[in-house]
């Protein structure tokens, strides 16, 4: 080697540490950035359908992407039935979205260990009130809790606006709430009172067409709040 080139061939030498440790640091950098796979899965009835469906839907919320949705409309706690062996499609089957599975008949428990979930929020009881649905909530997702290791959540049912095309069940769905916040008390299930934060929206009785479903202010609104409270539960857990 020449002498000019013996000391190009050290200097390259004395940064090549150094440049092994910006790559690394640009590698790490990188590989921080992506997108951690999704761990919450929102199970329910026609209102987190709705939400499912996107943001270029009337009641489609931002992020939709952000989480797994298992949603049919019509359905109610029998959904998840005794066994949590789901059996989409029976109520109504072109109300449906499925970014949980390929398939419209699985078992619950099985598919989310598989995907590793850790939060399922459960969102059904609009279509079924009363203190039989209520009981009946609260001892299904104990054992839910209890099957599947998650962290479980049960947001309420949202208050009743009486627009004439359904019957007037305000009282009913008060009585439900009322139960299943009882009903939970005590346990490890996380209570949302998505009634009560319907109600803190001004003008909320203007924010549904029908009395049940809601516009997609409040349902965005509703559902950042769900987000906003899962990662708090998660960043406070000791378990995950």
């Amino acid at each position: 080697m020449r002498g000019g080139s013996v000391k190009k061939f050290i200097s390259l030498l004395c940064i090549l540490p150094a440049i092994l440790i910006m790559c690394g640091q640009l590698l790490y950098i990188k590989v921080e950035a992506r997108p951690s796979h999704k761990t919450t899965l929102i199970i329910g009835d026609s209102i987190p359908y709705g939400m499912a469906l996107g943001k270029k839907f009337g009641t489609g919320v931002d992020k939709a992407d952000k989480v797994y949705w298992l949603t049919e409309g019509g359905v109610n706690i029998n959904f998840l039935s005794k066994d949590f062996k789901i059996h989409m499609g029976k109520v109504m089957p072109k109300k449906i979205v499925n970014t949980f599975t390929m398939s419209r008949n699985f078992d619950l428990i099985e598919e989310v260990r598989k995907k590793k979930i850790e939060d399922i929020v459960i969102m059904l009881g609009a279509n079924w009130p009363g203190e039989k649905s209520a009981k009946l909530t609260v001892s299904t997702l104990k054992k839910l809790a209890k099957k599947s290791g998650c962290r479980i959540y049960y947001a309420n049912v949202l208050p009743y606006v009486h627009k004439g095309r359904y019957k007037d069940r305000s009282s009913v769905m008060a009585y439900h709430n009322k139960l299943t916040r009882e009903g939970f008390k005590g346990t490890d299930i996380i209570y949302i009172d998505a009634y009560k934060l319907a109600k803190s929206v001004k003008n909320y009785r203007n924010c549904t067409s029908d009395g049940i479903h809601y516009s997609k202010s409040l349902q965005c609104n509703f559902f950042n709040k769900i987000l906003s409270l899962i990662e708090k539960k998660r960043k406070s857990s000791k378990i995950f």
